[in-house]
């Protein structure tokens, strides 16, 4: 008994000396041994070590204790951060719907003859992705490590549409849904000007 007693006591004196070089702990005068130990200052030694170890013991558990429930704190803070900007995202959403691209050229388009609508929405539709085309190779320029001035270089030689190209898909697509015939739009020149006999 007395010898597994004073392994653990060495054991635990061992990290008591590690732990307290750079502090120091009062130890009560008051340690319960027997009186064969009391006599024994090498065993006593060896007591007032694993009662400094077990206040050392309990501070560290104390301090991990207060860790953990700031971690806590902090966690519980993030999730309640997190569900308040899900909330303000959501509600700016709601509050934006009718200002999107879509809904806003939703009204502008319902003002239309109906025979035109879909020449409209056709051209809308062919800008939007252009603008989704372009978007995605902006932010694979920057993914890869390119600049802000090369992405959004590429970003306005995609999203661009030339004059040229809107003469042409207003050209097809007033055929596409009957607005004009195909033999009056060929004589539109690449510019959609008639050609001039003079």
């Amino acid at each position: 008994m007395a010898s597994k007693l004073v392994l653990c006591a060495m054991v635990l004196g061992f990290f008591a000396v590690l732990t307290t070089s750079s502090q120091s702990f009062a130890i009560n005068d008051e340690i319960k041994a027997t009186d064969e130990i009391k006599n024994n200052p090498a065993l006593m030694d060896i007591l007032k070590k694993i009662e400094l170890s077990k206040k050392i013991l309990a501070d560290m558990q104390e301090k991990k204790k207060i860790q953990d429930q700031k971690e806590l704190h902090v966690q519980e803070a993030r999730k309640t951060a997190q569900q308040d900007l899900a909330e303000d995202l959501d509600r700016m959403n709601k509050d934006n719907e009718p200002f999107t691209p879509t809904n806003a050229f939703s009204r502008f388009v319902s003002k239309k003859p109906t025979s035109v609508q879909d020449i409209y929405w056709s051209m809308f539709n062919y800008q939007q992705e252009k603008i989704n085309a372009a978007k995605e190779s902006r932010d694979r320029i920057l993914a890869n490590g390119g600049t802000w001035e090369e992405a959004w270089k590429s970003y306005q030689k995609i999203a661009t549409t030339n004059r040229v190209k809107i003469i042409e898909l207003n050209k097809d697509f007033n055929i596409r849904y009957g607005n004009a015939d195909i033999n009056i739009q060929n004589t539109f020149d690449i510019n959609g000007k008639l050609p001039r006999y003079d």
